[in-house]
């Protein structure tokens, strides 16, 4: 019985031990040190719902959406958007392989989108844009349905 925890306890500091060496030896994360970005998403998909309350999707080619991040700092957990509806401070926070953009407004829309490490071509890296949004308004003959979308595409690094 003896034997066979000291064999668990040598066993675990040998897996302990390599998972603490490959993490030393682990490449840095090179979205740590973008500062600026380009998103362009040209196709995408688009969610509603119908009148009795099944949800659908479709898939949708265009328009080209297109906005930059700015001043991105993973340290500190802050960027700036430009070229959407409304240009401000957002949450940027770096994950894994996957840096994430969220903006929340005052409307109730929420923004995300996320850069992964994997390049699509010409040293781009691919991205995923998603927008949910629902503002409740009611008028004779019409009635406001929640919208959402995703889109897909790359991200440019700027200097």
């Amino acid at each position: 019985m003896a034997n066979s925890r000291l064999a668990a306890g040598a066993v675990l500091a040998l897996v302990l031990a390599a998972g603490t060496a490959q993490a030393q030896n682990a490449a840095p994360n090179a979205l740590t040190a973008i500062k600026n970005l380009k998103c362009t998403f040209s196709i995408g998909a688009t969610g509603s719902w119908q009148k009795d309350g099944e949800a659908l999707a479709q898939i949708k080619k265009g328009p080209v959406t297109s906005f930059e991040y700015r001043d991105i700092d993973t340290a500190e957990s802050t960027a700036n958007v430009v070229g959407l509806a409304s240009s401000g401070h957002v949450v940027a926070q770096l994950f894994g392989a996957n840096l994430h953009f969220l903006e929340m407004r005052s409307t109730g829309s929420l923004m995300l989108t996320t850069v992964f490490t994997q390049e699509s071509r010409d040293k781009k890296l691919k991205a995923v844009y998603t927008r949910a949004d629902y503002l409740p308004i009611a008028i004779p003959g019409f009635v406001t349905q929640p919208e959402v979308s995703q889109q897909y595409g790359e991200c440019e690094i700027l200097p």
